[in-house]
Formats: structure tokens, sequence, C-alpha cells
């Protein structure tokens, strides 16, 4: 049984924050590159590619921390 004390509410919270900075970078990329028009490389690719490419990474990586954070409480539960 989680407690108040237990760090996993402080888990739970950090994991909806970054849920949350997803939603807003997903939804609203750097408007200057659309205003720019340069395509300017980043690593060898273009920006806009990069960063939709960084997103995706971002948003992978929040959800298997969400499935870690969810299988480790069901443990803890049992």
């Amino acid at each position: 049984m989680l407690t108040r004390n237990s760090p996993a509410p402080l888990r739970r919270g950090i994991v909806k924050l970054w849920f949350a900075l997803d939603a807003i970078v997903a939804l609203a990329p750097p408007l200057y590159w659309a205003a720019d028009g340069r395509t300017t490389p980043i690593a060898g690719i273009p920006a806009a590619l990069f960063y939709f490419l960084a997103v995706n990474l971002c948003i992978t990586a929040s959800l298997i921390a969400a499935s870690w954070l969810d299988s480790a409480d069901e443990g803890s539960a049992a």
C-alpha cells in the first residue's frame, strides 16, 4: 500500500509533467523554422526531421518510464 511519504506519488507527478511537456512540444513545433525558410541541417539531417525524431524519442521514453512505474507499483502492491 502506498503511503503519503512513498516516492511513487512524486514519480507519478514527474511522469505527468513529462507527458504535458511532450504534448506541448509535439503540438507546437518551433514556429521560427516555418517563418525562417532555411533548412539548416543538424547532425546531417534537416532540422525539422531532427526535431520530430527527437520529439518521438522523448515521447517513447516517457511511455516506457510510465510503463515501468506502473509495473513497479503493481509489484509492490502484491
